[in-house]
């Protein structure tokens, strides 16, 4: 298995997950304004759906880990993030007409909108660190190496989409360009094990 097929794509989930986040707040500004509540439930739904994953894909890891595996991970989070722009506004709208108080109205709609697609990206990390260490017998610095990979790919998608992306295209449209970085990493995974199958 490729190390560099492996760390570009916890570079580039790390990179969607907080594009998707900067995104997902601004989703949120026409129903509950640019407030500490927003930030705060939009911070706190991505962290809670991370540590699922990372738990969950620990579990799975220790029992399968190889491309099939990983291509089906990413594929979930990949369709909900570019589909993205077909429910989140119906979302936002019903919370809308619901006129909930602030604080529980962001926090519910994020956990529908965004929990999911967090829990099975923070899933794939486990899984590349398990067959990193598998290859080289160094757990460790294989999930070293995963997790300081993927927090460089958050740290460039957190000024690519603040300071490029926003000005360029519209919150919806961002979205699904996220959705297809994500999906990238799902190509990547499927063109390996076909190649690799020949």
């Amino acid at each position: 298995m490729s190390k560099i097929l492996l760390y570009s794509i916890a570079f580039l989930t790390g990179f969607a997950l907080m594009g998707y986040e900067i995104l997902g707040a601004r989703m949120l500004f026409p129903l509950y304004g640019n407030s500490v509540y927003v930030w705060g439930s939009i911070i706190s739904v991505f962290l809670a759906g991370l540590s699922i994953g990372y738990a969950a894909g620990g579990r799975l890891a220790d029992r399968k880990s190889d491309i099939i595996t990983l291509a089906r991970l990413i594929m979930i989070p990949s369709a909900m993030i570019v589909l993205f722009p077909f429910y989140g506004p119906k979302v936002c709208n019903l919370f809308e007409a619901l006129k909930l108080e602030s604080r529980i109205g962001a926090l519910l709609v994020s956990v529908i909108l965004f929990l999911m697609p967090c829990v099975f990206i923070g899933a794939v990390m486990p899984v590349i660190v398990k067959m990193l260490a598998t290859q080289s017998g160094k757990v460790g610095s294989a999930a070293g190496n995963v997790y300081s990979i993927s927090t460089a790919g958050s740290i460039a998608g957190t000024l690519f989409t603040s300071f490029f992306l926003i000005s360029w295209l519209s919150v919806l449209k961002g979205i699904q360009l996220i959705g297809m970085i994500v999906a990238v990493c799902w190509f990547l995974c499927l063109y390996y094990h076909h190649r690799n199958k020949k």
